[in-house]
């Protein structure tokens, strides 16, 4: 039998609990040290630690110390019992790993989307710059979405690179035309409509089901995916992100228009 002993500190630095937990375990019978010294200090023993694990053991997978207590007190202290504990809490364990690995695998989906930074409209692009609030698959198919980025990977990052910066320019000239009052119709704006549009079929992975599923998005999500992205680009006051993609829609649909007529 083991003669090793730990102190109630020593204890508690290697089990990752408080002296006070422990003593606290201590009053209610739950983990008590089988042994004192002289002077009267704590001792555990060994099947003291077995039995402090079991109860942490359990407290994780969600019983109360009420809880915690009867299982223990319908349990042995042999093989059989810490093998059936050891079981329970891998596969508590296997379900939380699954769940952190699907989380991860939405993560890097959503960082390839935003790597491909250009959409066909501007509503396409917000949409990869709020992830977390709005669930794109709502809105995108999984044959749309793997469009996106298969046209991502195709670009290359030097290329998606340089369009990033070149949108950013974009969308801050027209808010700029926004808080000058400049009709939507300006050449001005047309211009920087036009180069918008150029990106958009260079980028452009999906044709209008795309821009379609898109613009409904962005219509649902539309103060709090602008609200995102007024942050992102550190904007506040008149000439919000929203109001500048309201802005390009107008003076896109001003420009289709004409040229209809």
């Amino acid at each position: 039998m083991s003669k090793r002993r730990w102190s109630i500190g020593e204890l508690a630095r290697a089990s990752g609990v408080t002296v006070r937990t422990l003593h606290h375990y201590d009053r209610i019978g739950l983990v008590s040290p089988r042994e004192r010294t002289p002077a009267g200090h704590r001792r555990y023993a060994e099947a003291d630690v077995r039995r402090l694990y079991r109860v942490r053991t359990l407290s994780g997978l969600g019983l109360s110390l009420d809880e915690v207590a009867a299982a223990l007190r319908s349990a042995g202290d042999d093989l059989d019992s810490l093998r059936g504990l050891l079981t329970a809490q891998l596969a508590d364990l296997e379900i939380q790993a699954a769940r952190v690995e699907e989380s991860a695998q939405r993560l890097r989906g959503l960082l390839a989307r935003l790597d491909e930074a250009a959409m066909p409209a501007p509503e396409q692009f917000l949409a990869t710059l709020e992830p977390m609030s709005v669930d794109v698959r709502r809105y995108l198919s999984d044959g749309q979405l793997t469009a996106i980025t298969g046209q991502a990977a195709k670009l290359g990052s030097a290329a998606i690179e340089r369009v990033k910066t070149e949108w950013l320019g974009l969308f801050t000239r027209l808010r700029q035309h926004l808080l000058d009052g400049t009709p939507v119709d300006d050449p001005a704006v047309r211009e920087l409509v036009a180069r918008w549009r150029e990106i958009a079929v260079a980028f452009h992975p999906g044709g209008p089901r795309i821009e379609a599923a898109t613009t409904t998005l962005w219509e649902d999500n539309r103060a709090g995916m602008g609200g995102d992205l007024d942050r992102r680009l550190g904007w506040s006051g008149p000439g919000s992100a929203a109001e500048v993609v309201d802005y390009l829609r107008k003076a896109r649909a001003a420009g289709e228009t004409e040229k209809d007529g």
